[in-house]
C-alpha cells in the first residue's frame, strides 16, 4: 500500500510540474498577417489620392462612398483598405437629400 501511495504522490507531482510549465511558457506568436499591430506586418496598399479628394462629386453622381469604421475622415468612392489602419472600408450611410 505504501508503494501505491508513493506512486500516486509521484504522479501528482509530475502532473503539477507539467501544468506549471505549460502555464509559464509564452504563447506562440500570431502570424503577422493576422496581427496588424505587429511592427513586422505588411502595410496596406494606399488609396488613390483622387478618390479621397472628391467625395462630393461622387455623392452627386449617386455613387456609393466607402469609409473606415475607425477613421471616418477616410472616404473613398471604391472599396478597399484604410491607409491608416488597414481595416476594410465599409459603405457609408447615404445622407438624406434636402
Amino acid at each position: 500500500m505504501r508503494t501505491e501511495t508513493h506512486s500516486i504522490k509521484r504522479l501528482l507531482v509530475v502532473a503539477a510540474v507539467a501544468v506549471t510549465a505549460a502555464c509559464a511558457t509564452e504563447p506562440p506568436p500570431r502570424p503577422t498577417q493576422l496581427d496588424p499591430s505587429s511592427p513586422g506586418a505588411p502595410e496596406s496598399a494606399p488609396l488613390d489620392a483622387g478618390s479621397l479628394s472628391q467625395p462630393e462629386r461622387a455623392v452627386r453622381a449617386g455613387a456609393t462612398l466607402y469609409t473606415c469604421p475607425m477613421h471616418p475622415e477616410v472616404v473613398s468612392d471604391k472599396p478597399g483598405k484604410c491607409p491608416k489602419c488597414g481595416m476594410t472600408l465599409v459603405p457609408r450611410a447615404q445622407e438624406p437629400k434636402p
